[in-house]
């Protein structure tokens, strides 16, 4: 199934899930959840948070805290400028509860004072810049991630290319953006750790052309790097990758998830990524699926009856962290609900009430990733971790298949 019948398909079945019952007379508008993602250039990223999170909301009935809730989709075109209107309109709404991030760093890491300066509650569930959670010093803290955070990516990457015993010389070719100076920052920190330098460290800018990536790709052939760690969007990654591949045929390639966002599989050809053996970082949903994962089986179910497995969803990161994090939305609303004050009123208050419940949550909640016991705690000296429900063992490689769908890579 192409991925707009897919979408369209989804979407169907869970708009009726959203319509409520006929004589049900609301006592005031829903709640929103806004999407504040790309859903332009990245648009699968986006679409597949939006599935994931729908789903877990369907399960409540479309519900928070007795709330009826709805998810409003606002597109910020990978613009910055556009994500600072999205939250100019939260500050603005009396029904906007929270701020569901999309798949890039950059809207969060330029806005970061912004974003808690303005206590508007913001939850990632792909953006995977280490600052985003860390607020600046005196500043309260509104941003929560359920993604991968890139202060522990350089040491997940540097302990999978040690366990092949095949990369003498690592080369490191990233974005040049905040992010991938962030993950430079990370990864030549674990290589030192280890007594070791990166072979040559180069940076490419967005929307590279065939003839930049040509010479980009000389630069990195003249380090000669039996390995390299990868850092792009689908777009800039398929052109870096395609001409690495003309340089350095046998390069192996460990690439962050970036490359996931479009259609990269599709840009590539399967010669390429088999002979770069091109794996890719993702947590761990996908070695879930392996184990037979009730969650996860009951989410693909609800999400698309007709679907066999994760990998047939588009982005499926997306849809597991999308997922994942309704879920732990629902049990904090709940727990609000019962704790604070939550009468539909007052949406400030309610906004706090969901972000204090999200840091002290009473009871487990079980996602398609881990039971989350709890997902989030207060960002204190010695606890800079604090507003991240996932850490260093949640994360996996995964490997393409022929097909250019991901398989979990053991």
């Amino acid at each position: 199934m192409g991925l707009q019948k897919f979408l369209v398909t989804c979407g169907l079945v869970l708009g009726l899930w959203a319509i409520p019952a006929a004589n049900a007379t609301p006592l005031q508008p829903p709640l929103q959840l806004l999407i504040d993602a790309d859903y332009t250039i990245s648009a699968r990223a986006a679409q597949s948070i939006e599935l994931g999170l729908r789903t877990a909301l369907e399960e409540e009935g479309f519900e928070l805290g007795g709330q009826q809730v709805e998810v409003v989709p606002m597109d910020h075109r990978a613009n910055v400028k556009r994500s600072l209107r999205t939250y100019g309109q939260y500050l603005k709404s009396e029904r906007a509860l929270a701020i569901i991030g999309g798949m890039h760093s950059p809207p969060y890491l330029t806005h970061k004072d912004y974003l808690n300066e303005n206590s508007i509650l913001t939850l990632l569930p792909w953006s995977a810049a280490g600052p985003i959670t860390r607020a600046t010093p005196g500043h309260e803290n509104w941003v929560f991630r359920l993604s991968v955070d890139d202060s522990q990516t350089g040491e997940f990457f540097v302990r999978q290319m040690e366990q092949t015993n095949q990369c003498a010389r690592i080369a490191l070719v990233l974005l040049d953006t905040g992010w991938g100076q962030a993950n430079r920052k990370s990864l030549t920190k674990a290589l030192s750790l280890r007594d070791r330098t990166p072979a040559i460290a180069t940076f490419f800018p967005s929307g590279i052309s065939d003839t930049a990536a040509a010479l980009l790709a000389e630069d990195v052939g003249a380090a000669s790097p039996d390995c390299a760690v990868l850092l792009a969007n689908w777009n800039d990654g398929a052109t870096v990758v395609n001409a690495l591949h003309k340089e350095l045929p046998e390069l192996r390639i460990f690439s962050h998830w970036g490359i996931m966002g479009g259609e990269f599989a599709n840009e590539v050809p399967h010669t390429t990524r088999s002979d770069m053996e091109i794996t890719v970082l993702q947590t761990c949903g996908l070695r879930q699926e392996a184990a037979a994962n009730p969650v996860l089986q009951s989410a693909l179910h609800r999400a698309a009856p007709t679907t066999q497995s994760l990998a047939e969803i588009p982005a499926p990161t997306g849809f597991v962290h999308g997922y994942d994090l309704g879920r732990v939305i629902v049990a904090a609303a709940k727990q609000a609900h019962s704790h604070s004050h939550w009468d539909g009123q007052n949406i400030e208050t309610m906004r706090q009430a969901l972000r204090t419940a999200l840091l002290s949550l009473d009871t487990p909640v079980d996602g398609i990733l881990k039971r989350y016991a709890p997902p989030f705690s207060a960002n204190v000296a010695g606890n800079a971790d604090g507003h991240e429900a996932l850490g260093i063992d949640d994360l996996c490689l995964a490997r393409f298949r022929k097909d250019g769908r991901l398989e979990h890579a053991h």
